[in-house]
């Protein structure tokens, strides 16, 4: 990733994913009728949680501190949800908007140089916790969103719409590899293996170390007998 602009090309990814997560507050309530079943309430509070972790690997990196585990991802989610499920839907809604405020002072703070450093106990460089934790997750989660509802093209609009933010604000192939390979998960997990296909192979093509990983992603598993998705992934 080049430095030129990297502050502002954040900054706008940030403002892109609390515009389209709008979505997602304007429905936000206390009303809750299948207690197995996320509302837009429950989204809101876990993008808002990871927005507040990001935050904080910034603030680490730019302190010279050791950064924040995620710990066990699964059982963190778990207790965020579980946290937020009695929390008046107020709250809720002005915790999201204070966690956007809080990522784009962290990001503000950081040099160029502390945002290029490699990540410590992960791959990639500091900077790429804020698209991973900013509109990644917010398309991810619109998905999620809109298929419980069955609206399917909403689903697949959102999902287009996380690769075009990630497209325009960053060139560098690792960057591209990761909203292509998103978008083929997308139609793997619908089995759609003619529209995955095609963006599996150029993922991959930009990102050769994505293919481990690839193997054995349960997204694709629909897919998987695919025979071009086999050959691609030998």
């Amino acid at each position: 990733m080049a430095e030129k602009d990297l502050k502002k090309r954040l900054l706008e990814t940030l403002v892109a994913a609390q515009d389209r997560e709008r979505e997602l507050e304007k429905l936000v309530d206390d009303v809750r009728t299948d207690p197995e079943r996320w509302t837009a309430k429950d989204h809101v509070a876990h993008l808002a949680h990871w927005r507040r972790h990001a935050a904080e690997v910034l603030a680490a990196a730019h302190g010279g501190s050791p950064p924040p585990s995620a710990g066990d991802v699964d059982g963190l989610n778990a207790e965020v949800h579980a946290a937020n499920l009695a929390r008046p839907a107020v709250e809720v809604a002005e915790a999201a908007r204070a966690s956007y405020a809080q990522l784009a002072r962290a990001i503000e703070d950081c040099s160029d140089d502390e945002l290029l450093r490699p990540r410590e106990g992960r791959e990639g460089a500091v900077w790429e916790v804020v698209p991973g934790n900013g509109h990644m997750h917010v398309g991810e989660h619109l998905v999620f969103w809109y298929e419980a509802q069955g609206d399917d093209r909403a689903a697949e609009q959102a999902q287009l719409w996380t690769l075009e933010v990630q497209e325009t604000a960053f060139t560098d192939p690792r960057s591209r590899s990761f909203g292509t390979y998103n978008l083929a998960c997308y139609y793997g997990r619908n089995g759609r293996a003619a529209e995955a296909l095609p963006h599996l192979k150029q993922s991959l093509e930009l990102n050769p170390g994505l293919k481990e990983w690839a193997r054995a992603d349960k997204d694709l598993d629909r897919v998987r007998d695919d025979p071009a998705l086999r050959a691609i992934l030998a």
